[in-house]
């Protein structure tokens, strides 16, 4: 890419360890906090009718998150359909850091987190279809040069959305200002492939920033760096056709497991959602709680942070990036 962007079951609980206090232990400690149970829906059109119907049924069976995978619809698109018409749930579309525009991609998220009132994640995957690479009129990378990829374009989405504090709009109708100025601050990445000027051209959305997790599935092509040091955490992929006691087993070794990323969403993939939308989730939910693996079902206002138990980030504010800085230099004597 070559792109500047100007401003703009009854398995016990392992370890003889009695099982937490699901409550707490969601909000408490990040690193140890109860990850969240997700559904994936593929976004697939001939499903969008009856989507809705799904998400809410899902919410009402308590699931913490949904995660909306490409089927044919773009997943950010679906999320957001889907925003206004559910209350609890949290919506992370999977979707590429890679063949895309970073600039364009930090804010339609952005505007996911806006719409959903701070419900909004984001599932990073990297692609590694030519077909894709082909779409937009670029050389399919190497696996190096994608993960590498990808991780810029996290970092410079991150830039993005903290680009405007959360005071940043006045709305001062006497002197005529909406927003302050030297609130915002430019993003000013450069990468290897493209640069973001920035800044975002949406106020900061509910969270700051927007939560960031890479699923099992996609952790080769995202590349360490972007799965275990940028990322704020890890999604489980768990294939319900194993079994509930095998689900239950996976997700209490995962959760042992201190040598990677913590596991923030434990995602049931491969769902029949047609056949069965509701029978094997709501079971899998009552076994997981019960054993104290998962967190409690979201709670109304509860945002994608809290349930993660990841604290809201406070705002950076760095002097040599705020906007109005040519303002205030043209009048610096000479």
């Amino acid at each position: 890419m070559s792109t500047t962007t100007s401003s703009p079951s009854s398995v016990a609980h392992g370890h003889g360890a009695p099982a937490p206090d699901a409550t707490t232990a969601a909000t408490s400690d990040p690193g140890r906090a109860l990850p969240v149970l997700a559904v994936d829906l593929v976004a697939d059109p001939e499903l969008l009718e009856g989507l809705a119907d799904l998400a809410r049924g899902l919410e009402a069976a308590g699931v913490g998150a949904l995660t909306i995978s490409d089927g044919g619809l773009h997943p950010i698109h679906v999320a957001s359909h889907l925003a206004p018409l559910t209350r609890d749930v949290a919506l992370l579309p999977r979707t590429d850091a890679v063949y895309v525009e970073p600039f364009h991609l930090a804010t339609q998220l952005m505007s996911l987190d806006h719409i959903s009132h701070g419900r909004a994640g984001w599932l990073l995957t990297a692609e590694t279809d030519p077909a894709v690479a082909a779409a937009v009129g670029r050389t399919t990378l190497g696996l190096e040069a994608t993960a590498r990829e990808a991780a810029d374009v996290l970092e410079a989405s991150r830039l993005i959305w903290d680009s405007w504090a959360p005071d940043a709009v006045v709305r001062d109708t006497g002197r005529g200002v909406y927003v302050d100025a030297s609130r915002l601050q430019y993003a000013d990445f450069t990468g290897e492939t493209f640069s973001v000027r920035g800044p975002a051209i949406t106020p900061r959305s509910p969270q700051g920033l927007v939560p960031v997790l890479v699923a099992d599935t996609d952790r080769a092509a995202a590349g360490e760096r972007a799965a275990v040091e940028l990322a704020d955490g890890r999604a489980l992929d768990l294939d319900v056709s194993t079994g509930s006691g095998a689900v239950l087993e996976t997700v209490d070794a995962a959760r042992a497991d201190e040598d990677g990323p913590p596991v923030h969403l434990v995602r049931l993939v491969g769902l029949d959602l047609e056949a069965d939308p509701l029978g094997t989730v709501t079971e899998l939910a009552t076994a997981l709680r019960e054993q104290g693996l998962v967190a409690p079902a979201p709670t109304t206002g509860q945002s994608l942070r809290e349930q993660l138990g990841l604290p809201l980030p406070p705002y950076s504010n760095d002097p040599a990036r705020r906007s109005d800085r040519a303002r205030l230099t043209s009048k610096d004597p000479a």
